[in-house]
């Protein structure tokens, strides 16, 4: 009888062991990779009107890179723009980061422990916009009215430079702070008497409601704003290999849009944030894909982001300075361009933006 019991609880065991809920078996939680991108569409929609990343994540490139179901990826857009990204990676909410280059810089300069790994989108004009029937025609007419600006975002300090370039400064305006979406409100209404705008400029120009009067990029490209995908710090340390393959889809991507013959499907992507098809074509009219997209961290890029971090010094953006040589990490981007070869696609760039002819090998 004794013999029969044993049996019976060994063979019991055995088939609990086998009925066991299929939770209780089931793989470990896979590692969720997020990602913040300081813009987001009309009406909150999660599409960028700009910049690789954005395609990538249309495009699902980094999940197909990866190839692993253990890894999730996750995106998230940010209507706070630069500073609201900021804010999630300080509170490590966020692993990898889509932003201009003036709220990184107040970023670590406040201390938030980041890594540049790859350029996003390059001489990124910021256009001045006034009411469709307003008798100004340059910067100078606007002095003492009603202009409007995104403090904090990347188009700040570009706005910045350019009242210095023209010899005037914020406080010859009488500067509001508002996001995009309400400029746009406020000039549809001519509450206000101009706003600095990004490509969202050229649908309101379209739309008969305002007028471009002032364009960075075709006054100086040193007036421009650019663009990257940082990582951080702490991510990089614990999963370098995830950061290779990541930069490695950012690249595929980037090579792919650089594409003349992909224009009109990269434009198409950028239109799902709501920003017309016109308005996407006009801001791009005459532009090199392969020079604005490219991911290159080389010396046009560094430059840029010493003269980002110089001026916010200059205009008290920043307190602290950053050591931005030991900021930008470019061996993600290097091995990725060597690897699919496209060393001939994006040429290196010197500070003065000219292209820099590769030294022969001996």
């Amino acid at each position: 009888m004794k013999k029969k019991n044993l049996l019976a609880s060994l063979l019991f065991g055995l088939l609990g062991s086998a009925l066991l809920p299929a939770a209780s078996l089931a793989a470990p939680d896979p590692l969720v990779i997020r990602f913040g991108v300081a813009q987001v569409g009309k009406g909150g929609v999660p599409f960028a009107s700009s910049g690789v990343a954005g395609l990538a994540d249309q495009r699902k490139a980094i999940q197909e890179e990866l190839n692993d179901p253990g890894i999730r990826v996750e995106w998230h857009y940010f209507k706070g723009a630069g500073p609201a990204v900021n804010e999630a990676l300080a509170n490590r909410q966020l692993d990898f980061a889509v932003q201009g280059d003036l709220p990184a810089v107040v970023a670590k300069a406040g201390g938030l422990d980041t890594r540049l790994i790859t350029a996003d989108n390059l001489l990124t004009s910021t256009y001045l916009v006034v009411p469709a029937d307003s008798p100004a025609k340059t910067l100078a007419d606007l002095k003492g009215k009603r202009v409007a600006l995104f403090k904090g975002t990347n188009l700040h300090l570009a706005v910045l430079r350019a009242l210095k370039h023209e010899g005037l400064g914020e406080r010859d305006f009488r500067t509001l702070n508002m996001d995009f979406a309400t400029m746009a409100a406020a000039l549809t209404a001519k509450d206000i008497d101009g706003a600095w705008f990004d490509v969202k400029a050229f649908d309101l120009q379209n739309a008969g409601v305002g007028r471009i009067i002032y364009d960075t990029r075709a006054v100086d490209p040193r007036l421009t704003r650019q663009g990257h995908v940082l990582v951080r710090s702490e991510f990089e340390q614990r999963h370098p290999e995830i950061v290779q393959k990541v930069v490695t889809a950012l690249v595929k991507t980037a090579a792919w849009a650089s594409a003349p013959a992909n224009r009109d499907d990269v434009i198409r992507l950028w239109a799902n944030s709501g920003t017309p098809v016109e308005a996407l074509r006009a801001e791009q009219e005459g532009q090199s894909f392969p020079r604005r997209y490219s991911p290159r961290l080389d010396a046009f890029f560094v430059d840029r982001y010493r003269a980002t971090v110089r001026e916010s010094r200059e205009l008290g953006l920043i307190r602290k300075d950053v050591d931005v040589d030991r900021w930008i990490e470019p061996k993600y981007v290097d091995a990725a361009i060597r690897q699919l070869g496209l060393q001939q696609l994006w040429p290196s760039y010197d500070a003065d933006n000219r292209p820099v002819e590769p030294v022969a090998a001996r």
